[in-house]
Formats: C-alpha cells, sequence, structure tokens
C-alpha cells in the first residue's frame, strides 16, 4: 500500500490544482475599484488576457444600464444614443451637461476611463460589467461630489470675430392735424419699450453651474478703442439669460416745427450689437486652483444716433 498512497495524493493533487487554476484564464483588471475626485481625471487599466469585452455600463444607483454614444477605433461614429457595450476596441461616450464619462478600448489590453467634472452636488458612479468565455468582472467608478468655487473675477478681451456691428430700427411715429404751425416735442427713440440688454454665452458645459445661485455681480463694458476696454459704473449678473434694462436713450426729447395741416412723422435708430470675449477666474474650494471659463459676452444697445423724417 505504501508504494500507491504517494502516486494516489499526486494525481489527486494534480486534479485540485487543475480545478482552481483553469486553463482559461478569468478577467483580471490591474484594479476593480476607482474613486475620483470631483474634479474628474484619466486612469488606465491594464489587462492580462485580451479575451474580454464591455457587456454593459450600469448605474451604481439603481443598477440602470447607462446610454450614450458608441465610436469605432478610427473615431466615427457607430451608434448614438443607445445602450451602451463594446465587443472590441472602441470608445463608449456618457457625456452630459453636468457630469459624464468616456470609456476607451484603445488597445485589446487596455482600458481609459476619462471622467468629466462632477458638477451635480452629489457623488456620482457607475459600473462597467465585462465578460469573457470564463465568467464576468466589473470596474466600479466613484466620483465624489464637488465642493464648489469661489469667484475671483473677470477679464475681457477682443477675440476673433469680436467687435460691434450696427444696424437700423424704425422708432415712433407721429400723426397730427394743426390749425397752425408750431413747435412739438418728439421722442425718436423712446416710447417703443426699447432696451439695453446683454448675457453672456459659452461653449464650456459647467460654463454657468457654478454661480446660478449665486447671482455674481460682474464688470459690464461700455465700449472698446484700440484693444482698450472701458468698463461701467453699474455691474450686471453673470448668467446666459437676457438681462435688460431701460436705454439712456430712452427719454431723449426733441423740438420739431410742424406745420398746419395734416403731418406724419417718423424716427430711425442706430441699434449696435457688440460681441467681446471673456475669462471668467474662479477658486476651486477644495484644490485652491484656478479655473477659466472662456466664453462671449452679447450687448445690444441703442447708440443714441437716430433720424427724423417726414412721411407725409
Amino acid at each position: 500500500m505504501k508504494n500507491f498512497s504517494l502516486p494516489f495524493i499526486a494525481i489527486v493533487t494534480f486534479l485540485f490544482s487543475c480545478t482552481d487554476h483553469p486553463e482559461v484564464p478569468g478577467i483580471s483588471p490591474s484594479m476593480d475599484n476607482i474613486e475620483m475626485e470631483a474634479e474628474g481625471g484619466i486612469q488606465e487599466i491594464d489587462f492580462t488576457t485580451v479575451d474580454w469585452s464591455i457587456d454593459r455600463i450600469e448605474n451604481v444607483k439603481s443598477d440602470s444600464r447607462i446610454f450614450g454614444d458608441i465610436y469605432s477605433p478610427e473615431n466615427e461614429r457607430m451608434h448614438e444614443n443607445v445602450l451602451l457595450e463594446l465587443e472590441g476596441e472602441g470608445r463608449l461616450d456618457a457625456i452630459w451637461q453636468d457630469k459624464g464619462f468616456v470609456v476607451d478600448r484603445n488597445s485589446q489590453d487596455k482600458l481609459e476611463i476619462r471622467l468629466q467634472e462632477n458638477s451635480t452636488g452629489e457623488k456620482f458612479g457607475f459600473r462597467i460589467i465585462l465578460t469573457s468565455s470564463s465568467g464576468e468582472g466589473a470596474i466600479t467608478v466613484l466620483q465624489n461630489s464637488s465642493q464648489g468655487y469661489e469667484f475671483k473675477g473677470i477679464e475681457y478681451y477682443v477675440g476673433v470675430g469680436d467687435g460691434d456691428s450696427l444696424y437700423w430700427r424704425k422708432g415712433n411715429t407721429l400723426k397730427l392735424t394743426l390749425p397752425y404751425s408750431q413747435e412739438i416735442e418728439f421722442m425718436p427713440i423712446g416710447g417703443i419699450d426699447v432696451s439695453s440688454s446683454y448675457f453672456f454665452k459659452s461653449e464650456v458645459a459647467d460654463a454657468f453651474v457654478w454661480l446660478k445661485t449665486d447671482s455674481v455681480e460682474v464688470k459690464l463694458p461700455t465700449h472698446f478703442q484700440d484693444e482698450e476696454i472701458y468698463f461701467a459704473e453699474v455691474k450686471g449678473i453673470y448668467t446666459d439669460y437676457v438681462q435688460s434694462r431701460k436705454s439712456d436713450y430712452s427719454n431723449l426729447k426733441e423740438s420739431i416745427t410742424v406745420p398746419a395741416g395734416y403731418s406724419e412723422f417718423g424716427s430711425e435708430f442706430e441699434m449696435r450689437h457688440r460681441v467681446l470675449s471673456y475669462a471668467l477666474v474662479m477658486t476651486n474650494n477644495r484644490t485652491g486652483e484656478e479655473k477659466r471659463i472662456v466664453g462671449k459676452i452679447i450687448q445690444i444697445a441703442p447708440t443714441g444716433t437716430y433720424k427724423i423724417i417726414s412721411l407725409d
């Protein structure tokens, strides 16, 4: 019996060893739990095998699947607003206005995860579900909520395509029948709801998120000359909503001589459409680092130039 015991144990040990370490290796990402700060960032993940695919991406909160766009390795959008999955190489985009991510499989054994800044005010997370012939695995990504920003200042400058464009607008009309000629006061610009308005616009996704509830006042340009920008005494609100106030020329009056009989007068006045570039500067409450948001301010206002025309 002693002669057979050792070979028997060796065979049994070998069988158990095969069970513990199957020939087909499992999915083995270099990390399966990732936590990032609200500012976002990039994390690269390596794999020891290439036999795997992205079966789906789920929301951590609800286990619901996430929609987005699917791109080929040549950066061609293959599918738009579909459930995210990827068989081989390519890219998955799930970008929203206040958060989002990109999952890029740029080679068979590598995965790159890029997180946008999370401006939702709450934590965000998702799971990348991986499948292979040997089973299923998951990579969980969690992102902290932002601690917000503090407004530091705003800078204006004359950028590409900036400047003033002028156009004429019809003003008031005056119709009179007089027994004799006399002087009449006429308001060429006022009385027709003429206002000076402005708004900010930006291609940056979170350009108006951080200061939306703070009603931050900023200086406003009045005119510029030779790249020098001059500012009004009255400040405005940094917002993408149109802000209007009564024009300085709304109460402008001119005396005109109206002849006896029937007369009809009209006015036209000049409007200015101004575009200037801006850079909003904020300080991150967590890191102390500066964040710059660039965009354009659009200002529309009468210039004060007008003409009165006899219409009869």
